[in-house]
Formats: C-alpha cells, structure tokens, sequence
C-alpha cells in the first residue's frame, strides 16, 4: 500500500501496439471495435473508449512501441514503485519529457516485467473535457484490463506484487490479479512468447455483448471465443481477432472481491474452468485448456 494508506497504483489506463499496417489498424479500432478516434501525429493513431483522452494507440515504432500504461495514485506512488521494483531487479527508468507528452502523462517510470513486456507506470494521466463519442454503438463504457502473455510466471508475479496487485483465483496457471474491488483486471497467461494477449473493454449490458457477436459475425470478424463467461470471475465475454492477430475483448458484469479478503482459489485447467457456457478458443492456445 501507499505509505497514506492509497493503493499504489488505481487502473488499466492505455494500451499501446505496434502496427504492422498503421491505418488498417486504425480502421479496425473505428469501424469494428467502436472507439473514437482522436489523435493522429508522429507515426501514431491514438484513440479513446471512456473519460480518458487516449486508451488505445497503434505506432509504426516497431515492438518497443507497445506497452501497457499502469496509472499509479500520485508522484510518491510512483517513487515507491520505482525503490521496490529496483530492489527486486526489475529494469526501469525515468520517462523523458518527451515520453510523457507522447504518453499524454506528466510523469513516467517505464519498466519491463520478468517476461521482458513493456509496462509504463505512470502519473496523472490526461482526461477529456470533453464527452466520449464513439464511432459505432458498440456499448463500450471504458478500458476495463488487459491479458498478458508470461514466460516467466513467477517473475512476473513477483512484478505485479511489488505494485500492490493480488492474485484473486488460479485455472491452472493461469493467474487473475486484482487492483481494485473488482475480481481482476490483469490475468497472466502461461506462454512461450511475451506480449499482449488481449486489450478488454468494458460494454453496457449482456446485450452489448450478443449485439457485437452478431455484428463481427456479418462482417466475418474472426471471433476467437464467446460468447461466453468465466466461473472464476463471472464475467461474460466476447473475443474477436484484430490486426496483427492481438485479440479484443468485449466484458461485461465481473464480480467484485469485496472488502473481506480470501485465498486465492485454485480452478483445474479444464474447458468448463474457462468457459461454464461451452465456448471454446479456437486458435489460441493460452486461452484454451491445452495450455503448454
């Protein structure tokens, strides 16, 4: 915890990827998945899905453009993070000025997780005057987590536990962390290859989530999963394929933790851990229960 008792760190704040065709995946984040569109400078195409000024951004930077932002409580949350992480040995340093004005934050501590993917912890991150008007109604209310590939699952742990996160419930290997009241926001998948495994937005309702099945489905979207709902969290869910094969996810109703703390529970890795409604991965095999 914050040394005033403040988590170290309150959200999922942005998502960045390297874009193999830069406008191809900006038309897919506009026309498919629904965000708005509100920056385009420097190689850089960024977008938003809630109050904040950017959630989502794709660069031709090649794989050191893509990170995760991490919004940390204040500067002395992040000075903490910054001791603890070196104590541990994790790799990180100051953002320059310029890394923050292309990060649309004030300050930065840029770090690398034990599977070498880039998370940027950062500070007072910029928020929109103005209403966020999406692209399409695709219900999306805001960012709500990420899932991320891990090759080394207990240095990663060791990482997120030095920012505070706790593992709220294990299928096999795979780990749920929380940040916050909810079950999780970030989950660790067992991988051969680090990276993103899926950006997730929040949507409205469970009729959000059957209105974008349908809708990716007449435009033949590949729709790697869903719909469907963990046993774990009981979040429904949708999952669709993008560009670059980095896969989207639609969420809706995650239960909360609540005030009382518990042990983390232990799901065998098995189809109905994943999914209690049927739906399997096709394709994907960190999401599927033939995990390697």
């Amino acid at each position: 915890m914050h040394p005033d008792s403040h988590p170290l760190v309150v959200s999922v704040c942005y998502v960045r990827l390297a874009a193999s065709d830069l406008h191809a995946s900006a038309r897919f984040a506009a026309d498919i998945l629904g965000l708005q569109r509100v920056a385009e400078s420097d190689g850089e195409i960024a977008f938003r899905s809630d109050n904040r000024f950017r959630t989502l951004s794709f660069g031709n930077g090649g794989s050191g453009y893509s990170s995760i932002g991490i919004e940390v409580w204040d500067q002395r949350a992040l000075d903490e993070i910054e001791k603890r992480l070196g104590k541990s040995g994790f790799a990180s340093s100051r953002a320059s000025a310029g890394d923050c004005q292309l990060r649309y934050v004030q300050a930065a501590l840029l770090a690398k997780d034990g599977s070498g993917n880039n998370i940027d912890l950062v500070a007072r991150p910029t928020q929109s005057g103005r209403r966020y008007f999406p692209s399409r109604d695709a219900g999306i209310t805001r960012l709500h987590g990420v899932g991320m590939r891990s090759t080394d699952l207990a240095r990663d742990l060791q990482f997120w536990k030095e920012l505070g996160a706790e593992v709220s419930d294990w299928v096999g290997d795979i780990a749920y962390l929380r940040i916050d009241g909810l079950h999780h926001r970030i989950a660790l998948y067992p991988a051969k290859r680090p990276g993103l495994l899926y950006a997730a937005f929040e949507v409205e309702t469970l009729d959000s989530i059957m209105q974008n099945s349908y809708f990716m489905q007449e435009r033949q979207i590949r729709i790697v999963q869903g719909p469907g709902r963990e046993p774990c969290s009981k979040q429904i869910f949708l999952h669709v394929e993008g560009p670059d094969g980095v896969i989207f996810s639609y969420v809706n109703g995650m239960s909360e933790i609540g005030p009382g703390r518990r042990p983390p529970r232990q799901f065998a890795l098995v189809p109905e851990s994943l999914c209690d409604w049927g739906s399997e991965a096709k394709g994907v095999a960190e999401l599927s229960a033939s995990v390697s």
